[in-house]
Protein backbone atom coordinates (compact mmCIF):
# COMPACT_ATOMS: atom_id res chain seq x y z
CA UNK A 1 0.00 0.00 0.00
CA UNK A 2 2.78 2.45 0.88
CA UNK A 3 4.36 2.16 -2.57
CA UNK A 4 1.04 2.98 -4.19
CA UNK A 5 0.47 5.96 -1.89
CA UNK A 6 3.96 7.28 -2.55
CA UNK A 7 3.39 6.99 -6.28
CA UNK A 8 0.32 9.18 -5.96
CA UNK A 9 1.21 11.57 -3.12
CA UNK A 10 4.99 11.84 -3.76
CA UNK A 11 6.29 12.05 -0.18
CA UNK A 12 5.85 10.38 3.20
CA UNK A 13 4.22 13.40 4.82
CA UNK A 14 1.23 13.31 2.48
CA UNK A 15 1.16 9.55 1.92
CA UNK A 16 0.96 8.76 5.62
CA UNK A 17 -1.96 11.13 6.09
CA UNK A 18 -3.90 8.98 3.62
CA UNK A 19 -2.73 5.79 5.29
CA UNK A 20 -4.14 7.03 8.61
CA UNK A 21 -7.38 8.06 6.91
CA UNK A 22 -7.84 4.70 5.18
CA UNK A 23 -7.21 2.93 8.49
CA UNK A 24 -9.76 5.09 10.36
CA UNK A 25 -7.14 6.73 12.57
CA UNK A 26 -8.02 10.08 11.03
CA UNK A 27 -11.45 11.17 9.83
CA UNK A 28 -10.35 14.10 7.66
CA UNK A 29 -7.05 15.27 6.17
CA UNK A 30 -5.86 18.48 4.55
CA UNK A 31 -3.02 18.37 2.04
CA UNK A 32 -1.75 20.44 -0.85
CA UNK A 33 -1.24 19.40 -4.46
CA UNK A 34 -0.49 20.86 -7.85
CA UNK A 35 -2.75 20.39 -10.88
CA UNK A 36 -0.70 17.49 -12.25
CA UNK A 37 -0.89 15.62 -8.94
CA UNK A 38 -4.60 16.33 -8.62
CA UNK A 39 -5.45 14.13 -11.57
CA UNK A 40 -3.99 11.04 -9.86
CA UNK A 41 -5.43 12.05 -6.49
CA UNK A 42 -8.95 12.37 -7.92
CA UNK A 43 -8.69 8.90 -9.46
CA UNK A 44 -7.42 7.49 -6.16
CA UNK A 45 -10.25 9.06 -4.16
CA UNK A 46 -12.83 7.68 -6.60
CA UNK A 47 -11.36 4.20 -6.31
CA UNK A 48 -11.28 4.36 -2.50
CA UNK A 49 -14.72 6.01 -2.23
CA UNK A 50 -13.25 9.05 -0.53
CA UNK A 51 -14.75 12.52 -0.76
CA UNK A 52 -12.46 15.19 -2.15
CA UNK A 53 -12.88 18.95 -1.98
CA UNK A 54 -10.49 21.45 -3.56
CA UNK A 55 -9.77 24.98 -2.38
CA UNK A 56 -11.12 27.98 -4.30
CA UNK A 57 -7.69 29.62 -4.15
CA UNK A 58 -4.08 28.84 -4.95
CA UNK A 59 -1.16 28.77 -2.55
CA UNK A 60 2.18 30.34 -3.39
CA UNK A 61 4.84 28.93 -1.10
CA UNK A 62 7.39 31.26 0.49
CA UNK A 63 10.44 29.08 1.03
CA UNK A 64 12.00 29.12 4.50
CA UNK A 65 15.63 30.13 4.85
CA UNK A 66 17.94 27.24 5.75
CA UNK A 67 15.30 24.52 5.92
CA UNK A 68 15.89 22.46 2.83
CA UNK A 69 13.34 24.09 0.57
CA UNK A 70 10.52 23.66 3.10
CA UNK A 71 7.86 26.35 3.24
CA UNK A 72 5.91 27.10 6.41
CA UNK A 73 4.35 30.27 5.02
CA UNK A 74 2.03 30.38 2.02
CA UNK A 75 0.31 33.27 0.28
CA UNK A 76 -3.24 32.81 -0.96
CA UNK A 77 -3.97 34.08 -4.44
CA UNK A 78 -7.01 33.77 -6.73
CA UNK A 79 -7.20 30.79 -9.07
CA UNK A 80 -6.86 33.25 -11.95
CA UNK A 81 -3.39 34.28 -10.76
CA UNK A 82 -0.83 33.29 -13.44
CA UNK A 83 1.79 32.17 -10.89
CA UNK A 84 2.30 28.46 -10.44
CA UNK A 85 0.91 27.33 -7.13
CA UNK A 86 -0.73 24.57 -5.13
CA UNK A 87 -4.28 23.96 -4.04
CA UNK A 88 -5.42 22.76 -0.66
CA UNK A 89 -7.34 19.51 -0.82
CA UNK A 90 -9.67 18.18 1.86
CA UNK A 91 -10.30 14.41 1.94
CA UNK A 92 -12.61 12.37 4.13
CA UNK A 93 -14.79 9.26 4.14
CA UNK A 94 -17.56 11.65 5.21
CA UNK A 95 -18.70 14.04 2.48
CA UNK A 96 -19.93 16.62 4.99
CA UNK A 97 -16.59 16.73 6.82
CA UNK A 98 -14.53 17.42 3.70
CA UNK A 99 -16.98 20.16 2.69
CA UNK A 100 -17.04 21.63 6.19
CA UNK A 101 -13.24 21.69 6.41
CA UNK A 102 -13.08 23.60 3.14
CA UNK A 103 -15.66 26.09 4.43
CA UNK A 104 -13.80 26.64 7.70
CA UNK A 105 -10.53 27.30 5.94
CA UNK A 106 -12.21 29.76 3.58
CA UNK A 107 -13.27 31.64 6.71
CA UNK A 108 -9.69 31.52 8.11
CA UNK A 109 -10.98 29.86 11.26
CA UNK A 110 -7.75 28.21 12.46
CA UNK A 111 -9.25 27.01 15.72
CA UNK A 112 -12.18 25.25 14.05
CA UNK A 113 -9.88 23.79 11.37
CA UNK A 114 -7.67 22.32 14.10
CA UNK A 115 -10.68 20.85 15.85
CA UNK A 116 -12.09 19.13 12.75
CA UNK A 117 -8.61 17.72 12.03
CA UNK A 118 -8.65 16.26 15.58
CA UNK A 119 -5.61 18.13 16.82
CA UNK A 120 -5.35 18.27 20.63
CA UNK A 121 -7.07 21.33 22.09
CA UNK A 122 -3.90 22.33 23.94
CA UNK A 123 -2.00 22.34 20.65
CA UNK A 124 -4.71 24.25 18.80
CA UNK A 125 -4.71 26.88 21.56
CA UNK A 126 -0.91 27.04 21.33
CA UNK A 127 -1.02 27.56 17.56
CA UNK A 128 -3.62 30.32 17.76
CA UNK A 129 -1.77 32.07 20.60
CA UNK A 130 1.58 32.07 18.77
CA UNK A 131 0.39 32.46 15.18
CA UNK A 132 0.74 36.23 14.85
CA UNK A 133 4.30 36.26 16.22
CA UNK A 134 5.43 33.22 14.23
CA UNK A 135 4.09 34.65 10.98
CA UNK A 136 6.62 37.46 11.40
CA UNK A 137 9.38 34.83 11.37
CA UNK A 138 8.99 31.61 9.36
CA UNK A 139 5.78 30.29 10.93
CA UNK A 140 7.72 27.61 12.75
CA UNK A 141 6.60 26.69 16.27
CA UNK A 142 9.55 24.58 17.42
CA UNK A 143 11.16 27.17 19.69
CA UNK A 144 7.86 28.12 21.39
CA UNK A 145 7.15 24.40 21.93
CA UNK A 146 10.62 23.95 23.39
CA UNK A 147 10.00 26.91 25.70
CA UNK A 148 6.92 25.04 27.00
CA UNK A 149 8.95 21.85 27.58
CA UNK A 150 10.99 21.00 30.67
CA UNK A 151 14.64 20.16 29.99
CA UNK A 152 15.86 19.07 26.57
CA UNK A 153 15.22 15.28 26.55
CA UNK A 154 11.88 14.13 25.13
CA UNK A 155 10.09 11.05 23.73
CA UNK A 156 10.78 10.56 20.03
CA UNK A 157 7.06 10.55 19.22
CA UNK A 158 6.90 14.36 19.37
CA UNK A 159 10.02 14.99 17.28
CA UNK A 160 8.51 17.42 14.80
CA UNK A 161 11.84 18.95 13.78
CA UNK A 162 12.63 16.01 11.47
CA UNK A 163 9.67 16.89 9.28
CA UNK A 164 12.24 18.91 7.36
CA UNK A 165 13.59 15.51 6.31
CA UNK A 166 10.07 14.22 5.45
CA UNK A 167 9.91 12.26 8.72
CA UNK A 168 7.25 12.96 11.37
CA UNK A 169 4.47 11.16 13.21
CA UNK A 170 2.40 14.29 13.79
CA UNK A 171 0.71 16.66 11.36
CA UNK A 172 0.22 19.39 13.97
CA UNK A 173 2.64 21.50 16.00
CA UNK A 174 2.73 20.02 19.53
CA UNK A 175 2.40 22.67 22.21
CA UNK A 176 5.13 20.88 24.15
CA UNK A 177 7.46 18.00 23.37
CA UNK A 178 5.95 16.27 26.42
CA UNK A 179 2.33 16.70 25.24
CA UNK A 180 0.54 13.49 26.30
CA UNK A 181 -2.20 13.77 23.67
CA UNK A 182 0.33 14.30 20.88
CA UNK A 183 2.36 11.31 22.11
CA UNK A 184 -0.74 9.13 22.00
CA UNK A 185 -1.55 10.24 18.44
CA UNK A 186 2.02 9.49 17.35
CA UNK A 187 1.93 6.05 19.03
CA UNK A 188 -1.18 5.10 17.07
CA UNK A 189 0.34 6.41 13.85
CA UNK A 190 3.57 4.44 14.11
CA UNK A 191 1.64 1.28 15.01
CA UNK A 192 -0.37 1.80 11.83
CA UNK A 193 2.83 2.20 9.82
CA UNK A 194 4.23 -1.03 11.35
CA UNK A 195 1.21 -3.00 10.15
CA UNK A 196 1.87 -1.95 6.57
CA UNK A 197 5.68 -1.68 6.59
CA UNK A 198 7.85 -2.62 9.55
CA UNK A 199 10.85 -1.48 7.52
CA UNK A 200 9.43 2.02 7.17
CA UNK A 201 8.42 2.14 10.86
CA UNK A 202 11.98 1.17 11.86
CA UNK A 203 13.40 3.79 9.48
CA UNK A 204 11.19 6.48 11.01
CA UNK A 205 12.02 5.50 14.58
CA UNK A 206 15.75 5.55 13.83
CA UNK A 207 15.50 9.01 12.28
CA UNK A 208 13.27 10.39 15.03
CA UNK A 209 15.58 9.26 17.83
CA UNK A 210 18.65 11.30 18.64
CA UNK A 211 19.86 14.87 19.17
CA UNK A 212 18.57 17.72 17.02
CA UNK A 213 20.00 21.21 16.68
CA UNK A 214 17.35 23.63 15.46
CA UNK A 215 18.08 27.13 14.15
CA UNK A 216 15.60 29.57 12.68
CA UNK A 217 17.67 30.44 9.60
CA UNK A 218 20.92 28.44 9.64
CA UNK A 219 19.58 24.93 9.21
CA UNK A 220 18.32 21.88 11.08
CA UNK A 221 20.92 19.30 12.14
CA UNK A 222 20.28 15.71 13.23
CA UNK A 223 23.13 13.79 14.89
CA UNK A 224 23.70 10.05 14.56
CA UNK A 225 26.26 7.67 16.05
CA UNK A 226 26.51 9.93 19.08
CA UNK A 227 27.38 9.88 22.77
CA UNK A 228 25.96 12.34 25.30
CA UNK A 229 27.55 12.62 28.72
CA UNK A 230 27.67 15.49 31.21
CA UNK A 231 26.03 17.80 28.65
CA UNK A 232 28.78 17.13 26.12
CA UNK A 233 27.65 15.67 22.80
CA UNK A 234 30.12 13.70 20.68
CA UNK A 235 28.95 12.56 17.25
CA UNK A 236 30.24 11.02 14.02
CA UNK A 237 27.41 11.69 11.59
CA UNK A 238 25.27 14.74 10.78
CA UNK A 239 22.17 15.02 8.60
CA UNK A 240 21.53 18.62 7.62
CA UNK A 241 18.99 20.65 5.68
CA UNK A 242 21.75 22.95 4.40
CA UNK A 243 25.45 23.14 3.61
CA UNK A 244 26.87 26.26 5.24
CA UNK A 245 29.49 27.56 7.67
CA UNK A 246 27.65 26.12 10.65
CA UNK A 247 27.65 22.62 9.16
CA UNK A 248 31.36 23.00 8.42
CA UNK A 249 31.97 24.04 12.04
CA UNK A 250 29.99 21.06 13.34
CA UNK A 251 31.85 18.65 11.09
CA UNK A 252 35.20 20.10 12.13
CA UNK A 253 34.63 19.89 15.90
CA UNK A 254 32.59 16.69 16.32
CA UNK A 255 31.63 17.96 19.76
CA UNK A 256 28.98 20.28 21.24
CA UNK A 257 28.78 21.63 24.77
CA UNK A 258 25.15 22.07 25.81
CA UNK A 259 24.91 25.17 28.00
CA UNK A 260 21.11 24.98 28.04
CA UNK A 261 18.37 24.07 25.56
CA UNK A 262 18.70 27.47 23.84
CA UNK A 263 22.46 27.90 23.98
CA UNK A 264 25.39 25.69 22.91
CA UNK A 265 29.13 26.00 22.41
CA UNK A 266 30.98 24.61 19.38
CA UNK A 267 34.72 25.05 19.67
CA UNK A 268 35.13 28.71 20.68
CA UNK A 269 31.79 29.77 19.20
CA UNK A 270 28.64 30.18 21.31
CA UNK A 271 25.27 29.94 19.57
CA UNK A 272 22.26 31.61 21.19
CA UNK A 273 18.57 31.52 20.29
CA UNK A 274 18.77 27.95 19.05
CA UNK A 275 16.92 24.84 20.10
CA UNK A 276 18.77 21.75 21.28
CA UNK A 277 16.72 18.63 21.87
CA UNK A 278 17.43 14.94 22.43
CA UNK A 279 14.67 12.53 21.47
CA UNK A 280 14.75 9.02 22.89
Amino acid sequence: MMDNLLNIFSNYTRSLELLYLLNNIKETVRLDANDLELKKIKEFCNEQELFLEISDFKLIKITDKGKGGYANIVKRVPLSNPQQGLKHIYISKDKNKSKFLKLLENKNDDRAVGEILDYPKCCVDFFVKNNEEQQKLQNDYILPALSNSDGFEFPFYTNYATRYFDVALLSHFPHSFNCDESIEIARKNIECIKVHSKELADKFENMLKGPVLYTENQGIFVFKNYRLKNNILHYNEIKSTIKNDLLELLNKNKKIEIINKNQIKIGNKILNDIGFMVFT
